[in-house]
């Protein structure tokens, strides 16, 4: 009887023995991964603080609960001002795409490198890149989101700063030779599909080469700059001026009515450009010559319609310049067209006649 109980007694102290070894293996380990999940916070944490990149967490319904230092630098606000309330920094006109992409989110999807102009606390808008994803609680249910924003303001400058190289002229602001052909390629494009016609210009500055040789090139570089400043000031808004090359310049205008809209845009630019100029100290006048052609009559191809624009320039350099021309024809190479619409319109000007 005793020695049963002795064994018993061996077996439960046993027992306490291994309980007592297994918790405290248990602990060191629970230790260890509660070290181990510490030490990863304060790496997050340090992460977070120190990231030049913004973040935050919002409720699903928008409520921000938490932003980092970044967050408070980009867009301006401090964190006493922005916690338990809706995010500010989506504008208006984002609204709708929020709505969308709040849906992707509550569906358990992430959201990655979007590109948007977001608001500042100043009223400024800062071109960001967001990626977001939602955030689960213990049954998997989304119950909030969180999101990284990286300022993209330098990409987009240098983005465009390379599309104003392809597209645009240094020197004057102009769309240069490249956007020509692709603009009037659409005009044809368009023109063909609904049956419409449009109207391109060729002009040049009259005597600029003496300019430039009499007066140096900053006096002729600034005469091109406030050349075409008075060039757009007369443009409707279907033309689009652009800088061929030198003093060379190409006018699309669409949506033409008729030659008489040409006809009285030509006279404005002709006036527009005989004022006097001057710059740096020079006084002086200059002129300018103006070739027309149109589509379809003129030309139903680019080397077509822009020969036709520029043998019309030459008719006009010809007559005596400061003059407008029509294309006409090889048969018709006075261009008596010009001066009979202006004759039947009654302008009075006589752009259109070669005794200019």
């Amino acid at each position: 009887m005793y020695v049963f109980h002795y064994y018993y007694l061996v077996i439960i102290f046993i027992l306490l023995v291994v309980t007592f070894l297994l918790g405290r293996f248990f602990q060191k380990k629970t230790d260890r991964l509660q070290s181990s999940l510490d030490a990863t916070n304060q790496q997050l944490s340090s992460i977070f603080t120190h990231t030049s990149d913004a973040i935050n967490i919002t409720t699903v319904d928008g409520v921000l609960t938490y932003i980092n230092p970044a967050f408070e630098q980009m867009y301006g606000w401090k964190k006493a001002e922005l916690i338990g309330k809706p995010l500010p920094i989506i504008p208006a006109e984002l609204h709708d795409m929020e709505l969308r992409l709040r849906d992707t989110l509550l569906a358990g999807n992430s959201i990655n490198h979007w590109e948007g102009s977001f608001l500042r606390k100043d009223g400024s808008f800062l071109d960001v890149e967001v990626s977001v994803s939602p955030l689960r609680d213990a049954d998997g249910t989304v119950n909030g989101f969180a999101a990284i924003t990286r300022d993209i303001s330098e990409k987009k400058q240098y983005e465009q700063k390379l599309i104003e190289l392809a597209f645009y002229d240094p020197l004057t602001g102009a769309d240069n030779r490249r956007s020509f052909y692709l603009r009037l390629a659409a005009a044809m494009e368009t023109a063909k599909e609904e049956n419409l016609r449009f109207a391109l210009l060729y002009l040049d500055c009259d005597r600029f080469k003496c300019v430039n040789d009499s007066m140096g090139h900053d006096v002729g570089d600034e005469l091109l700059k406030q050349f075409v400043g008075r060039i757009q000031a007369m443009l409707p808004a279907s033309a689009t001026l652009f800088r061929l090359g030198g003093d060379e310049f190409a006018i699309i205008v669409t949506e033409l009515s008729s030659n008489e809209e040409i006809i009285r845009l030509a006279d404005r630019l002709l006036a527009a450009l005989q004022t006097p100029w001057t710059i740096q100290d020079h006084s002086f006048e200059t002129t300018c010559s103006i070739g027309i052609s149109l589509y379809p009559q003129d030309g139903a191809s680019q080397t077509a319609l822009i020969s036709a624009a520029d043998h019309a320039l030459y008719e006009a350099k010809d007559g005596g310049r400061n003059l407008y021309r029509f294309y006409a024809g090889e048969q018709r190479r006075a261009v008596a067209v010009a001066g009979a619409a202006v004759d039947e319109i009654g302008d009075g000007s006589g752009t259109g006649d070669s005794s200019r």
